[in-house]
C-alpha cells in the first residue's frame, strides 16, 4: 500500500458566513476545502477525507472524497514517503501523492525511531481533538524498480512497535506514551536538567476521567494534550461539548483535583437596587507612580479587581486591598511581577473570587510567580507574601479564556481580552454591563515586535471609562526597526573587537525579543561567538518555546517550515547556550561574547555579577535595552562615563566599559496613547501607571481637557461615571458637557442683520458670558461658516480706530501692509513688533494695493437676541 489515505470522519456539514464545516460527534469544526457534491447533504454521515495538517499534526482543513453509506468507525490510515523527522522524534510528515489531485504532505504528533528520510511508511494515527497521534507505523516495500529500496533494518512486515502496544486497546493508552514524547520535544533536547514524568498508564487516565465525572456531573469530558507542572505533577485541561464547560484536572501521585469553572454564588448586593447602575474606579495601586497595578471596579452588582501585582522594592510591597469588600472577579492583563505578583495573596484572602487570565498569561505565571516566590526565600527583608501551598491553589484555579472572544464571567457581565502588544499574552480589558462600559488597557503597545503583534487599534471598542497606562506619556519613541539594527550593529562591533557584551534585560518578552534579533540578524551569520543567556531568562524562554502557537508568524515559521530552533541552540551560528549554573558564569566571560542576562534595571541576579566584571574592561560594553527606574543601578550607569565609579554588589567599580541605550519599550508612547484615547473615546480618562510628569503631559495634550473627564488619582480616590473631577471650573465643564457647536439663525431687517442665538446656549453655556460681555459680537464669514468672537472694549476701539484710518484716505498704519492686530511686523522699522497707533507712519510704509470695500470682512453686530 503505497501513497494512500484512507481517513474516515463522522458528522454533519454546516455553513456559516457562507463557509463550509465539518462538524464532528464531538464538536469541533474542521473547515472544508471541497464538496464532492453541489448539493449539501444534512444529518450524520461518515465521510473519506484527506487532512491538511501543520508540522505538529494540528488538522486545519479537510478535503472530503466520498459520503459512504453506512455511518462508519473513524479512522485515519496514511501511506506515504518520509519527508521530514522532528527531533527526537516528536512528529512524522508524509507526502502522499494522488493521482489527479493536489499531493499532500501530511504531519503526525509521534514517529518511531526505524524512520528515515526517503522511505515508503505506513501510519495509523489516532485524532484527539484536533490533532493527529501516531497510533502504529509500518514501513513499505517498494514495488518500482526506480524507487529506492527499504532498509534491511525494516524490511519486515511486522508493524513497528512498542511491546506495550500490543497489549493496549485503548485510545488513552496510545495517547499516554506518545503525548509524552511530544510534551519532551524541546526540553530534553536542550535542558538535560529538567527532569521528565513517566506517563501515566491507563488505569490512571481513566480514574481521572471517572473522577473528573463524578466530581462534576458531567459524562462528555474531553481531555486535551497534558503538560508536566514541575517535576511531579501533570495537568489536563478538560471541555464538555453538551454544556460548554471547561474545567482542570491535576495528577500527583495517586492524588486527583479537579477544578470546575462554574459561576460562583453571587450575595445579593448589600446597598439598594441602584447599585446595578453604578460604575466606579478606585485605584489600589499604580496611581501616580509605577508598581502594584490593581484597580476595584464597581460595575453594576459587581465587585470587579484589574490586575494584583507588588512594587519591586521590599516595603510596603502590596496594592491597597484593604480596600475591597467581597469581589466577585479577578481579571489579570499580564503576568509581570508589578500586575501579578500579589495574586496568591489575594487568592488566600478572597478563595471564593473568579480569577482569569488569557492562556498565555497562565503559562508564563508559572514561571513569575514561582521566581517570586523564591526571592521571597532568599531575601530576608522582603516580607512573606504566601507560600508554596498558596502558589500551588493560585495557578491550579487560574482560568483562562481566549482572546477576543467576549465571555461571561459573571451573569449579565460580558468580558473580552483584546492582544495589547506589551508581551506573549498581554490583554487590554474589556467590560460591559448593561448600558456601562469600561477599557483597561494593562501595559500596551501598538508597534510589532518579534515576540508579539500590536495592539490593532480596530479591535477597541469605544467605553465611557478608559484606564490607561502612561508610562511614557510625556515622550515619543525612536523607530523600533532604527534601534534593533543601531543594537545589532553595536554588539557586532564589540565582539568582533575581542570584547565582551552584557544585554541586561526584562526576563520577559525583551530577552526573547533580543534573542531572535541576534538569530536573524545578517551581521551573525558568520559569527562563532557565543551568546550565553542566564537567570530567569532562561525558564521565560521555555515557555515561549513550549507555546509556540502563541507567537508571531515568522517566529513559528522558523520551526514549521526552516526546521529552526527559535532560541537556545548550541550548533548555531551563532550558537546560543543556556548558563546552568554559577559556576559556569566566568567562562561565559572568559572569551568574547554577548550575555543576555536579567534583570534589566541591574537590581539583581546574574547581570549584577556580569556588569561588576565587564565594567572594569576597556573592550567590553553593557547595552541598556528598555525602561529602568529612576533609583536603579541600571538608570544610574547610564549617566555614567568613562572613570566615573558605581557602586555593584557592594564593590565598588571605576567605569572603563562603552555603555549605551537601546529603546526597545515595550510600553507605547505618547503618539499611541493619543491613537488609544481618541478611538475609545471615553467620557472618563484615567491615567495611571507612569510619573507625575508623563500622567498631566497626556492630560494636556491635543484636546483632551475639551473632550474629556480628566483624572490622576491617588489611591483610594473614587471615580464614578458621571461624575465630573471637583477641579474642574465652569468653563472647563462646559467645554466637556455642552456642545463645541451650535447653530444660530440669521435675520435681516432693512440694513440690519440679527443673530438669534438658542435659548438653551444663553441660559446654561457659561461660555456666553464671556462671548456677550461687551454686547457687541465680531463675525467672520470664511464662505462656509460663520465664526462669532467676543468684542472686549479695547478690541471695539481698535476696531474704531482702524476704520478712522481707513477712511482718512492717507497713507497711515492702517492701511500698511505691516500692520496686523494693532502691532508692526516690518522687521525695519523703528516700531517692529510695537502697538502702534493706526493713524501713524513710518518710513517703512507700504501701502496694501487692495480695494477700501475688501480690506476687513468683518461685522459689528449689536447683540439684540429675540425671545
Amino acid at each position: 500500500m503505497t501513497n494512500t489515505i484512507q481517513c474516515t470522519l463522522t458528522g454533519n456539514i454546516e455553513s456559516v458566513a457562507q463557509v463550509n464545516y465539518l462538524l464532528s460527534q464531538d464538536g469541533l469544526r474542521f473547515k472544508i476545502k471541497t464538496l464532492p457534491t453541489d448539493e449539501i447533504p444534512t444529518g450524520i454521515h461518515s465521510w473519506q477525507v484527506a487532512p491538511n495538517t501543520s508540522s505538529d499534526g494540528v488538522i486545519g482543513s479537510l478535503y472530503l472524497e466520498a459520503m459512504t453509506e453506512t455511518v462508519q468507525e473513524e479512522q485515519w490510515l496514511i501511506a506515504g514517503r518520509v519527508v521530514q523527522l522532528g527531533k527526537r522524534g516528536q512528529f512524522v510528515q508524509l507526502k502522499v501523492s494522488r493521482p489527479g489531485q493536489k499531493t499532500l504532505k501530511i504531519s503526525v504528533l509521534g514517529s518511531s525511531k526505524h524512520m528515515k528520510i526517503g522511505e515508503l511508511w505506513e501510519v495509523v494515527a489516532k485524532r484527539q481533538r484536533d490533532t493527529l497521534i501516531l497510533h502504529r507505523a509500518l514501513p513499505q516495500v517498494e514495488h518500482n524498480s526506480n524507487s529506492r529500496p527499504a532498509s534491511k533494518k525494516n524490511r519486515s512486515h511486522k508493524p513497528v512497535e512498542s511491546r506495550k502496544y500490543k497489549h493496549e486497546s485503548t485510545f488513552q493508552q496510545t495517547q499516554t506514551t506518545l503525548l509524552q514524547q511530544a510534551l519532551t520535544k524541546l526540553s530534553d533536547d536542550l535542558n538535560p536538567s529538567k527532569s521528565t514524568l513517566a506517563a501515566p498508564p491507563t488505569e490512571t487516565i481513566d480514574r481521572v476521567l471517572a473522577t473528573l465525572k463524578q466530581k462534576t456531573g458531567v459524562n462528555d469530558w474531553q481531555l486535551d494534550l497534558p503538560k508536566q507542572r514541575g517535576r511531579t505533577r501533570w495537568e489536563w485541561e478538560a471541555f464538555s461539548p453538551s454544556t460548554q464547560q471547561q474545567a482542570r484536572v491535576s495528577l500527583k501521585g495517586n492524588y486527583i483535583h479537579v477544578y470546575y469553572y462554574q459561576f460562583p454564588d453571587i450575595p445579593s448586593p448589600s446597598v439598594d437596587s441602584q447599585s446595578y447602575d453604578r460604575l466606579i474606579v478606585t485605584p489600589l495601586g499604580a496611581a501616580r507612580s509605577i508598581g502594584a497595578s490593581c484597580f476595584q471596579i464597581l460595575i453594576g452588582p459587581y465587585e470587579v479587581v484589574l490586575d494584583c501585582g507588588t512594587r519591586p522594592k521590599g516595603y510596603d510591597p502590596l496594592p491597597a486591598l484593604d480596600y475591597l469588600d467581597n469581589p466577585n472577579l479577578l481579571l489579570i492583563s499580564h503576568s509581570h511581577q508589578d500586575h501579578l505578583g500579589a495574586v496568591p495573596v489575594f487568592h488566600s484572602r478572597y478563595p471564593g473570587a473568579r480569577m482569569i487570565s488569557t492562556h498565555g498569561t497562565r503559562e508564563i505565571a508559572h514561571v513569575m510567580l514561582r521566581d517570586g516566590l523564591k526571592i521571597q526565600q532568599l531575601n530576608e527583608d522582603s516580607p512573606e507574601l504566601f507560600d508554596e501551598a498558596d502558589l500551588e491553589r493560585t495557578l491550579f484555579q487560574l482560568e483562562t479564556q481566549p482572546v477576543g472572544k467576549d465571555f461571561e464571567p459573571l451573569p449579565g457581565l460580558m468580558v473580552r481580552f483584546i492582544n495589547a502588544g506589551h508581551i506573549l499574552g498581554a490583554a487590554c480589558i474589556y467590560l460591559r454591563y448593561k448600558d456601562m462600559s469600561l477599557l483597561y488597557t494593562g501595559d500596551f503597545h501598538t508597534t510589532n515586535s518579534r515576540t508579539t503583534n500590536g495592539l490593532n487599534l480596530a479591535e477597541l471598542p469605544e467605553a465611557d471609562i478608559l484606564i490607561t497606562e502612561s508610562t511614557y506619556g510625556s515622550s515619543v519613541h525612536p523607530g523600533r526597526r532604527n534601534q534593533e539594527t543601531a543594537l545589532m550593529e553595536s554588539i557586532a562591533e564589540v565582539v568582533q573587537a575581542g570584547g565582551n557584551v552584557l544585554i541586561p534585560s526584562f526576563a520577559l518578552g525583551r530577552a526573547q525579543e533580543i534573542l531572535l534579533g541576534i538569530r536573524t540578524s545578517k551581521l551573525f551569520n558568520k559569527l562563532t561567538v557565543p551568546i550565553f543567556v542566564d537567570g530567569l531568562v532562561r525558564a521565560v524562554t521555555e515557555v515561549f518555546r513550549e507555546n509556540l502557537d502563541l507567537l508571531p508568524v515568522p517566529v513559528q515559521n522558523l520551526v514549521k517550515i526552516n526546521g529552526q530552533e527559535p532560541f537556545f541552540d548550541k550548533t548555531s551560528t551563532p550558537p546560543i547556550i543556556s548558563i546552568e549554573h554559577f559556576r559556569e558564569r566566568p567562562i561565559a566571560i572568559a572569551k568574547p561574547s554577548v550575555i543576555v542576562a536579567s534583570s534589566g534595571m541591574l537590581t539583581g541576579g546574574p547581570s549584577v555579577y556580569y556588569a561588576s566584571v565587564l565594567l572594569e574592561r576597556e573592550n567590553a560594553a553593557i547595552f541598556i535595552s528598555g525602561y529602568t527606574d529612576e533609583e536603579s543601578p541600571g538608570r544610574l550607569l547610564q549617566s555614567l562615563k568613562t572613570g566615573d565609579t558605581i557602586e555593584l554588589d557592594g564593590k565598588p567599580i571605576t567605569v572603563k566599559a562603552q555603555i549605551k541605550r537601546f529603546n526597545l519599550s515595550a510600553h507605547t508612547d505618547k503618539v499611541g496613547l493619543g491613537q488609544v484615547i481618541n478611538k475609545v473615546k471615553p467620557k472618563h480618562l484615567v491615567l495611571i501607571h507612569g510619573e507625575l510628569e508623563a500622567l498631566h503631559q497626556v492630560a494636556r495634550s491635543g484636546d483632551n481637557q475639551s473632550l474629556f473627564y480628566i483624572h490622576i488619582p491617588a489611591v483610594g480616590d473614587k471615580i464614578e461615571l458621571g461624575v465630573a473631577p471637583e477641579q474642574l471650573s465652569r468653563q472647563q465643564l462646559a467645554k466637556i458637557q455642552q456642545p463645541q457647536e451650535f447653530d444660530v439663525m440669521v435675520e435681516t431687517f432693512g440694513t440690519d442683520a440679527w443673530l438669534r442665538v438658542p435659548e438653551e446656549v444663553v441660559e446654561k453655556d457659561p461660555r456666553w458670558q464671556t462671548l456677550s460681555i461687551s454686547g457687541i459680537i465680531k463675525a467672520r464669514w470664511d464662505g462656509v461658516n460663520l465664526k462669532l468672537a467676543p468684542m472686549q472694549p479695547e478690541m471695539i476701539l481698535q476696531e474704531e480706530e482702524i476704520e478712522a484710518g481707513l477712511k482718512s484716505g492717507k497713507d497711515c498704519c492702517a492701511v500698511c501692509q505691516f500692520f496686523s492686530g494693532r502691532f508692526c511686523e516690518s522687521p525695519d522699522s523703528p516700531l517692529f513688533e510695537r502697538r502702534v497707533d493706526p493713524l501713524a507712519i513710518c518710513d517703512q510704509f507700504q501701502s496694501k494695493v487692495q480695494d477700501l470695500s475688501t480690506l476687513d470682512t468683518d461685522l459689528l453686530l449689536a447683540e439684540e437676541v429675540d425671545y
